[in-house]
């Protein structure tokens, strides 16, 4: 009888990721994959990953991607939890020009600033945009003007990633990232494997809040059928209260955001990271009034961040005790919950 013959291996390549992760729909665009190809044959075009040379079978693109190791690892989800927290706070920005151009109380692009003015950061990988607020650009920060620039939440897909080679090749060697579950959760793995430095390059990784990103595309004909706007005339975009907000100079337009659910990215559908949970502070606008945050400190970084911008008296917040932490974080506890228990779970990978 002859022996079995032992199965081969399969190499991990780009051919790999574009079978497991590209192809099957469960890309969120975050734009890694490109940033770690070490001979720059990963391309992200119309948001999804492609292959532009000759991929040399390092892996580098498969062992970061979070997609890839959540079907290989199956991890188990705590739908009771949002993760490790040290601290809670809830308040805005006492700066009222930064207010009016941020998201809710500002505190994200205040701490940024901050930070850049004590030396504590060197720059800031951050999200900008070019024509309207549905076309978002990722951008490393360099100075206090581009990160004012870059305030406001887009809620559209964003490759914000692809600039992590920005920060290796300007030199940078202390840099805060500011990003969604998906990039904060994919930069941990970055970091874990030490590509690009970034173990050592990123100091601070600041989490948003997020249920879903939208197809740009999608998103922008929604607003153009159904509410007669067009995206380059908008000057602010918010959700709360289960609605899109749309502020143009003629007056603000609202949408239920079960009405956008067709514009609802495809990759997104397989998330279940509510609250940046990796991340060194987590920043939201949930259970807080609408204009401030609601912040949790998971690390001592995020502390250390955190506590630069108390220091200089220009946060006006209120520390929660932890006895009424059930009770402030109950608003995002259940959307958390929701989004781990509704949105789909990935398939195992049948073969290594």
């Amino acid at each position: 009888m002859s022996e079995a013959q032992p199965t081969k291996k399969r190499r991990a390549n780009f051919a790999m990721l574009n079978r497991e992760v590209i192809k099957p729909g469960y890309c969120v665009s975050c734009g890694g994959c490109e940033a770690v190809c070490p001979v720059y044959v990963i391309s992200i075009e119309q948001l999804i990953p492609k292959l532009v040379g000759g991929c040399i079978s390092c892996g580098a693109c498969v062992d970061i991607c979070l997609r890839y190791k959540q079907r290989k690892e199956q991890p188990i989800y705590d739908e009771t939890s949002l993760g490790e927290i040290m601290e809670i706070y809830k308040g805005h920005s006492i700066y009222g020009d930064v207010r009016e151009r941020a998201q809710n109380g500002g505190i994200v692009t205040t701490l940024l600033l901050n930070a850049m003015r004590k030396g504590d950061i060197d720059g800031a990988l951050v999200t900008g945009h070019i024509n309207d607020l549905l076309g978002p650009v990722p951008r490393l920060a360099l100075n206090e003007l581009d990160i004012r620039k870059s305030a406001r939440s887009k809620y559209v897909l964003n490759p914000l990633l692809i600039k992590l080679t920005s920060i290796k090749l300007s030199h940078k060697d202390s840099v805060a990232v500011v990003g969604l579950p998906c990039h904060i959760d994919t930069l941990t793995n970055v970091i874990d494997k030490k590509n690009l430095g970034a173990d050592h390059r990123v100091k601070y990784k600041i989490g948003l809040f997020c249920m879903s990103s939208y197809n740009p595309r999608d998103f922008r004909n929604i607003l153009s059928q159904n509410l007669g706007l067009d995206a380059e005339e908008l000057t602010k975009t918010d959700c709360a209260r289960g609605k899109f907000f749309f502020v143009a100079p003629d007056g603000t337009t609202d949408i239920k955001i079960k009405e956008c659910a067709e514009a609802k990215a495809e990759g997104c559908k397989y998330c279940k990271d509510f609250s940046a949970e990796f991340a060194d502070i987590s920043i939201g606008n949930v259970g807080v009034d609408d204009d401030s945050n609601l912040i949790i400190i998971r690390t001592q970084a995020g502390k250390e961040l955190f506590d630069l911008a108390l220091q200089e008296n220009i946060l006006d917040v209120e520390k929660v005790e932890q006895d009424k932490w059930e009770e402030t974080l109950a608003a995002a506890l259940k959307l958390s919950s929701v989004k781990k228990r509704t949105t789909k779970s990935l398939p195992p990978i049948e073969t290594n």
